[in-house]
């Protein structure tokens, strides 16, 4: 299947609206919603002909409108565990496998975006209260009634990635819980967030003729469609467990970014 996006916001709103609807056969309800997020906005998922004709017929219309292999999105991509800065290259070590070495002159795009996780559960706790009318009316026989309360616990986490990609396709990732910064040396911060932020100034300074953009720290935290496994629910007894990770979205708005680039509709 292929994700159908939008890289670049309409100028006619009422003229996508209807040219989405009829060419993609939704409702013009679901069209207006799908076209309402900032772009990079996911529109459809349909099978690979379909959307390679959708993704024509808009372009057609004038409107910056890609299609985006699900099952290709991580392909090219390697998730780093150390930098190593040259005066000509960089070199992005993983874990485990081989290291991805770009020169300068070939980073295309460098994305800062992050991601959230977002815990909730829900649960019923009974207790015994005293209840003087109910004592009244038993003759002290009935002194307490059982209460029900309704007990919520949220919990939030954030984390920051940095999608460095070069002219030939392949992407480095650089996940903040993933990463040794000791790679960083002298300008090593004392928290995460801000090595984080010294990395991409870093990455910038050195590629200067990159496509920089910072949207997806907006946008990464925003849970998006056609994205399995991104949202869960499950009960359990009287308990009620929700979660909601968009770090599969995040990965998905950032390669449909990079083929925008790519494809000459960005910036």
């Amino acid at each position: 299947m292929k994700i159908v996006a939008l890289v670049r916001p309409v100028s006619d709103v009422s003229s996508a609206e209807a040219l989405l609807a009829s060419s993609a056969g939704m409702a013009p309800a679901e069209a207006r919603m799908r076209l309402a997020p900032e772009p990079p906005a996911l529109l459809a998922r349909l099978a690979p002909d379909v959307a390679d004709a959708l993704v024509a017929k808009l372009r057609g219309a004038g409107l910056a409108a890609l299609a985006v292999d699900e099952h290709t999105v991580e392909e090219g991509r390697t998730l780093v565990r150390t930098v190593t800065f040259a005066d000509t290259s960089v070199t992005f070590s993983p874990r485990s496998g081989p290291p991805l070495e770009m020169a300068w002159e070939d980073v295309v795009a460098i994305f800062r975006g992050l991601s959230l996780v977002r815990t909730q559960s829900e649960h019923t706790e009974k207790s015994r209260r005293l209840a003087l009318g109910t004592a009244l009316v038993t003759g002290g026989l009935k002194m307490t009634r059982t209460a029900q309360t309704q007990v919520r616990s949220t919990g939030e986490d954030t984390s920051q990635v940095i999608f460095v990609f070069s002219r030939d396709g392949q992407g480095a990732v650089l996940r903040e819980h993933a990463l040794d910064f000791s790679c960083l040396g002298p300008a090593l911060q004392p928290v995460r967030t801000a090595n984080m932020v010294m990395l991409a100034r870093l990455l910038r300074e050195r590629a200067p003729r990159a496509f920089h953009d910072e949207r997806l720290m907006r946008l990464g935290k925003r849970p998006v469609p056609f994205v399995m496994g991104g949202s869960v629910q499950v009960m359990s007894g009287g308990t009620s467990h929700a979660r909601v990770n968009t770090a599969q979205g995040l990965d998905l708005l950032a390669e449909v970014m990079r083929l925008g680039l790519a494809q000459g509709l960005l910036p």
